[in-house]
């Protein structure tokens, strides 16, 4: 009998894909597979549809009625499952036939110091329904130095490709006080486990105007947290802080420049908090052309500011982007 995989799908508000994302773990060509669902909360028709496959004893429902932190929902998901490996999902994404096929297979060739077996996969742009192919970190073996480079120069883990050893959860529990960890959660595996790259696209996510959340105050904090949480772990290696500290510097610059850039109302004193954070870990920053542009912006009134970012955006030919100022962690 092959080990169970264990699907953990999140949803809220997603009666438009959600049919999808769970029709595809049913096709999966792996069988041995359990399904749970979390609706954190839905005032759409996303449970209605849920409730049709209520019959497949496959399938197990896990309903909230007030939209909770997500961090929670997915404890919640972990301590339901019992399947040796765990596979995420998201009701807006799908995954590919043989994911979860490739992935086992992968895994009976590795030893139990390999945790996670990932992939590349292909992005969805629903307004026009093109798809193209979404390249992602090709880290292999050990993997943590290796992701905080690639996550240096904006080459990620897809979050939802990966097959992972149930143990690196049990390890490496996931932050309840956080909103969500998202990629951050493979730098923390990474710490115990190795990782095996897989070639084949493995699934889909869809690009739409709903899932541009991670442009907000709120989950660049979440990162900034995670990084140095990371840091503080006892068995974190030493050749790796430097990588460490590179993307905590750039993850302080980014936040700061998202809030000039994007936010309909800046926040002075939170963008300059942000670059002194970036300078105090790299002084060399203090002399970056982009930051000390930043921060002079910090001086400017609302009203020329937005008129600047006009410009910005057209010398760039750049498409304004959502935003979210919401506040989530506060050092």
């Amino acid at each position: 009998m092959e080990d169970k995989v264990a699907v953990l799908l999140f949803t809220y508000n997603q009666e438009e894909f959600i049919r999808e994302a769970v029709e595809s773990v049913i096709n999966q060509t792996f069988k041995n597979w359990e399904l749970i669902i979390n609706d954190n909360g839905s005032s759409d028709g996303t449970r209605k549809i849920l409730e049709e496959y209520s019959q497949d004893n496959r399938i197990k429902l896990l309903v909230s009625e007030e939209n909770l932190p997500i961090q929670f929902q997915w404890n919640r998901s972990l301590n339901e499952s019992s399947g040796k490996f765990i596979s995420i999902l998201f009701g807006d994404d799908f995954y590919l036939p043989d994911k979860l096929n490739l992935q086992v297979n992968s895994f009976k060739a590795l030893g139990k110091d390999w945790g996670v077996v990932h992939g590349p996969g292909f992005i969805l742009k629903q307004n026009t329904e093109e798809r193209h192919f979404s390249p992602s970190s090709k880290v292999n073996g050990t993997a943590l130095k290796s992701i905080l480079e690639d996550f240096d120069k904006g080459v990620f883990i897809n979050v939802i490709s990966p097959l992972i050893r149930k143990t690196c959860f049990e390890e490496y529990p996931l932050y309840e006080d956080l909103f969500t960890e998202g990629e951050a959660i493979y730098f923390k595996f990474a710490l115990s486990y190795k990782y095996s790259y897989l070639s084949d696209p493995l699934v889909v996510m869809r690009e739409h105007e709903t899932n541009a959340g991670w442009h907000a105050k709120r989950n660049i904090e979440v990162l900034d947290a995670c990084l140095k949480r990371l840091g503080e772990y006892s068995n974190f290696p030493k050749n790796s802080y430097r990588a460490l500290n590179k993307v905590r510097v750039k993850t302080y610059m980014k936040g700061a420049w998202m809030n000039v850039r994007l936010s309909n109302s800046m926040d002075s004193a939170y963008v300059r908090n942000r670059l002194f954070k970036a300078y105090k870990l790299d002084y060399f920053q203090i002399f970056s052309f982009k930051n000390i542009f930043c921060f002079i912006l910090t001086f400017v009134p609302k009203t020329l500011l937005k008129r600047i970012n006009v410009l910005i955006n057209f010398l760039l030919k750049k498409e304004k982007q959502l935003y979210f100022d919401d506040r989530f962690i506060k050092e």
